[in-house]
């Protein structure tokens, strides 16, 4: 790792040791990197006698029930009460759910820390630390790295299963081009500390209701390619996931069986959310693509081969088409 990233490792793990109340903020519509990695670190530091508090603006998918500590999660939070806000694995200061009042806290002079591996974004002005690594698959890696220097006698069998859940999911069961040398070697290290992977892959990737297999026939069905520009593209109204009994954490791994198709050099699935919105996932297995500037472009962002993006409005199948209106 880069020096500086060295530096900035010691730097937090001295204030997580030195202070006493922390405010950690997994991202809206949770995926298993974010809450493996913030999950991680609430239980840790309630093992050092912290006083921890531990949020996500929206419910945690039924898919992670197994965690131990799961039910931990809050979806607000009263914002005098922290001296300190940890972020983890936001992306950006919007996929937070609460942007108005971290740019409030931040002007109280507070503390706010940024670890995560994403790209460059608008939480590095904000934050007085940034822990952030690109050259990692996962936020978890950056959290296992951040408690061996801690105490990595703390790490428990339920601290470690929360972190190899991050690196399971954002590594597609360790299929995907970031399962490298360093991330195996986290991943047998988190074994040997009572990680049960067995239990995660049968959770995360074992189990498909039938309302999930409904909605996944329904995307299917509904994709649709763009030959000459390589584009695959598959879209899921409300209407869509009420009629299949589902839930639209039931999409989770649709873009992935899309993009690994040999006709999608890009794969895209956009849905309808409860709230009114449409949410965006992006994926490619291709080095040719970034899916990273596409996602920007719609006011979105992630990583060169997973991204994604949100924005207001509903979907309207026309004429074999969709618009958004």
């Amino acid at each position: 790792m880069h020096p500086t990233y060295q530096k900035t490792l010691s730097r937090v793990a001295d204030f997580l040791s030195k202070n006493d109340d922390f405010l950690l903020i997994a991202h809206d519509h949770p995926d298993g990197d974010t809450i493996g990695s913030a999950l991680a670190l609430y239980l840790f530091l309630s093992k050092m006698a912290k006083k921890v508090f531990l949020v996500c603006a929206s419910p945690v998918p039924e898919a992670f029930g197994f965690l131990s500590g799961r039910l931990s999660f809050q979806q607000d939070f009263l914002f005098g009460d922290y001296q300190s806000v940890v972020l983890v694995d936001n992306g950006d200061l919007k996929r937070t759910g609460f942007s108005d009042r971290l740019k409030k806290y931040r002007r109280q002079k507070k503390t706010i820390i940024n670890i995560d591996h994403h790209p460059q974004n608008d939480i590095w002005k904000l934050a007085n630390l940034n822990l952030v690594s690109h050259q990692v698959s996962s936020t978890a890696e950056i959290v296992y790295e951040l408690l061996t220097r801690l105490n990595k006698s703390l790490i428990d069998p339920d601290i470690a299963t929360a972190l190899l859940v991050g690196l399971y999911t954002d590594t597609g069961g360790f299929q995907h081009p970031t399962t490298d040398r360093q991330c195996l070697l986290v991943a047998a290290k988190l074994l040997s500390l009572g990680a049960k992977l067995k239990l995660i892959s049968e959770n995360l990737s074992g189990r498909r209701s039938f309302a999930m297999l409904k909605l996944w026939g329904i995307a299917l069905k509904n994709i649709k390619t763009n030959k000459e520009l390589g584009i695959m593209t598959s879209v899921i109204t409300q209407k869509n996931i009420i009629a299949a009994g589902a839930a639209e954490d039931d999409l989770a791994g649709v873009v992935n069986m899309m993009s690994a198709t040999p006709e999608a050099g890009i794969a895209m699935l956009m849905y309808e959310t409860s709230d009114g919105n449409i949410r965006g996932s992006l994926r490619t297995d291709s080095d040719k693509h970034d899916v990273s500037i596409l996602a920007s472009c719609l006011g979105g962002g992630g990583h060169k081969r997973a991204s994604g993006f949100s924005i207001k409005g509903r979907l309207v199948v026309k004429d074999g088409g969709v618009e958004i209106e």
